[in-house]
């Protein structure tokens, strides 16, 4: 028995050789494809994801339904419901309706107070760090006021207004 001799090839005149022996190229396709699809993948994730995120809503208004009264010394906010207000923010100001003069605002450390109701006190007593539904705002009228003058009355909280009054006569 001969063993069997390996013979040289005549190469194609366009393939790769080695030693004239004929390179296998089909594994070379194989990832060169999967490598192309790996890649298609991931840039439609990327745009899918881009799109769904530019679809979220954006920063929304704080949105209360609020009453106000007062008496002689005081003006009184009621929350009675919508979202809550953090008490730091608020800023009560006041304003003549014809535009003439200006009040400095009325803030938490100058006379505005936020209080929860007692049910031991039965009266706004507790002291709230937020303006929530059940709670009320206290806040003490500057001594500039006079009465029988229209007046323009904000609520506000932060850069935006959360409730407004004009042409209120305070007393």
């Amino acid at each position: 028995m001969c063993p069997k001799i390996l013979q040289k090839t005549n190469p194609e005149p366009n393939s790769k050789t080695n030693s004239g022996m004929r390179l296998n190229e089909s594994a070379v396709t194989s990832v060169v494809g999967e490598m192309l699809l790996l890649v298609l993948v991931i840039i439609l994730v990327s745009i899918m994801a881009a799109s769904a995120l530019s679809m979220l809503p954006g920063e929304r208004e704080t949105m209360t339904d609020i009453s106000m009264s007062m008496n002689g010394t005081h003006i009184f906010f009621w929350h009675h419901g919508g979202d809550w207000v953090d008490a730091g923010d608020l800023t009560v100001r006041i304003m003549k309706s014809d535009g003439s003069g200006s009040f400095a605002p009325i803030e938490r450390d100058s006379g505005l107070k936020v209080n929860a109701y007692s049910k031991v006190t039965e009266d706004y007593t507790v002291k709230s760090d937020t303006f929530d539904l059940g709670t009320r705002i206290e806040a003490k009228k500057p001594s500039g006021v006079s009465g029988g003058v229209k007046y323009d009355i904000r609520l506000t909280s932060g850069k935006s207004v959360i409730a407004a009054y004009d042409g209120v006569i305070l007393k």
